[in-house]
């Protein structure tokens, strides 16, 4: 998987250049509403691979229950094994594009079932004396490895965690601790394995497998509280639930998660990025439940549909987005996808530091040089998500002149401050002039309606934005009051405060 894109700071530019410290605050959490089948009213997503593409389950005109993926928010039927009725669910994938999952027909039969590259499903085989009708998949890794569990013939019929690999039982791991039953939940790219088995006391306790051996994950709480452990990341970052609330397992010992307010600690994580990024499903109370994110250690509510009071999440990519469902306003349940972008962060300020403003008129704290209308200046902020799945960025530039021309302008980089006409411009490197319009009583708005969003208006003057692209914005505006700053520079232009943004998938 690849590392999570960090913002930048700017704090080494800060003192000498007039760039202040950038102010961090949580993440932007925009909600896609997926496509359904033609005809369809549910849908739902359980797997995305860190090229963006989504697994799930969705009914069409005719109320069947079909396997479809979304590639590039366009949905399609992927090829349902066809091992009897029942409902067939994939729940994980690799960015081979391989999934993992299950189809459970009504009574006592589960095959785990593996798609292909091709999309082409085929049942996993049984451990020796076990059948390919008692198994279940869960994770696959990069490497192909898939886990869950394949259970034994009879009398005695018990589950045994597994690895299968290329349509074949690789490793059975056997039992822990004196027990008789295992299941695998979590595999890393390293092979690493991480799950739930019993114990001789017939508790159940959270293990991790790696090179052959087991380890109890319940003894790094210095007791033997029943626990569940369902993802690994890279580094050995272990999520689950401890002692029935939310854990996170990490060098050695077992921390419990907080939890966004109103919500239930009772919840297990169930999966974990190699940023760190965590995902569960909490209670607000029954019957409502809502996904949360623990992103940078901080607990986030991810929210709902518009009009919906119920969500789930259920696994995260690399990139940080995040699949699962939600119910509409219509009461349906519909696939949706979390995406986390970075919110627009000030920076480019006109007072203070070596680049005080070029005719010494300096603005109030977070804003532009002063203008000749204004004790303060112009200061730039954005509302909504840059995303580039689904952009909503507004930047809006206030303090400005009454009806002065504006641009905004883009910059590729961050530069040390440079004069520009009464005040400062930090943007740099490769410069767009994106929108040009007048302001309305000193602010204006940009874009506006009937323009397009920001990352298309790049696109289409040669910048075309990607995931982790980090560009830089101020507002310049005409100001020709004569006799405001008798400087070489000039009077005819001032510029605003300036915001970057880290553009999000």
């Amino acid at each position: 998987m690849n590392t999570h894109t960090s913002i930048p700071t700017v704090l080494a530019l800060s003192l000498l250049t007039g760039l202040a410290q950038a102010r961090q605050s949580g993440p932007q959490i925009t909600i896609t509403d997926l496509p359904l089948l033609p005809g369809g009213t549910y849908a739902s997503a359980y797997g995305i691979n860190d090229t963006g593409k989504i697994v799930g389950v969705a009914n069409d005109a005719g109320g069947n229950f079909l396997n479809v993926q979304w590639v590039n928010g366009q949905i399609s039927i992927l090829p349902t094994f066809s091992g009897g009725a029942g409902l067939s669910i994939p729940e994980d994938l690799n960015d081979a594009g391989e999934s993992a999952g299950h189809q459970h027909v009504f009574g006592s039969i589960n095959y785990a079932v593996w798609w292909d590259a091709q999309n082409n499903p085929s049942a996993l085989p049984g451990i020796p004396g076990g059948s390919s009708a008692s198994n279940w998949a869960h994770a696959i890794n990069a490497s192909g490895q898939i886990v869950g569990y394949s259970q034994e013939g009879a009398p005695n019929s018990y589950a045994h965690a597994v690895v299968w690999l290329q349509g074949t039982v690789q490793t059975d791991l056997g039992f822990m601790g004196g027990g008789t039953y295992s299941n695998a939940y979590g595999i890393n790219d390293l092979g690493a394995v991480v799950g739930v088995a019993a114990v001789a006391s017939t508790n159940q306790h959270a293990f991790l497998w790696q090179n052959g051996q087991y380890t109890d994950l319940s003894t790094w709480t210095g007791g033997g509280a029943s626990s569940w452990a369902y993802a690994i990341n890279n580094a050995g970052e272990i999520v689950g639930l401890n002692a029935s609330v939310a854990s996170l397992w990490r060098n050695g010992s077992v921390q419990a998660l907080a939890m966004p307010a109103g919500l239930s600690a009772f919840t297990p994580v169930i999966d974990i990025n190699d940023a760190g990024d965590m995902i569960a499903t909490a209670s607000a109370g029954f019957p409502t439940e809502v996904g949360v994110l623990w992103h940078n250690g901080l607990p986030i509510n991810l929210g709902t549909l518009p009009g919906g009071n119920i969500s789930r999440a259920r696994r995260i990519n690399a990139a940080g987005e995040i699949v699962g469902e939600a119910n509409a306003a219509n009461g349906f349940f519909h696939a949706v996808k979390w995406t986390l972008s970075a919110p627009p962060t000030p920076f480019c300020f006109g007072d203070g530091g070596a680049g005080a403003c070029p005719c010494g008129n300096n603005g109030t704290s977070g804003r532009g040089c002063q203008n000749s209308a204004s004790t303060g200046g112009a200061i730039l902020a954005g509302t909504g998500t840059a995303s580039l799945a689904n952009d909503t960025l507004v930047l809006n530039s206030t303090g400005e002149l009454p009806t002065a021309l504006s641009i905004l302008l883009q910059g590729s980089t961050a530069v040390a401050p440079i004069a520009f006409g009464d005040g400062l411009r930090c943007a740099g490197g490769t410069l767009k002039r994106l929108y040009v319009r007048n302001a309305t009583g000193g602010a204006i708005s940009l874009p506006q309606a009937g323009d397009p969003s920001i990352s298309a208006r790049s696109a289409a003057l040669g910048d075309a934005l990607t995931n982790g692209a980090t560009r830089y914005y101020q507002t310049y505006y005409r100001d020709p009051q004569l006799g405001f700053c008798p400087t070489p520079q000039g009077n005819s232009w001032n510029i605003s405060s300036g915001v970057f943004v880290v553009w999000a998938q």
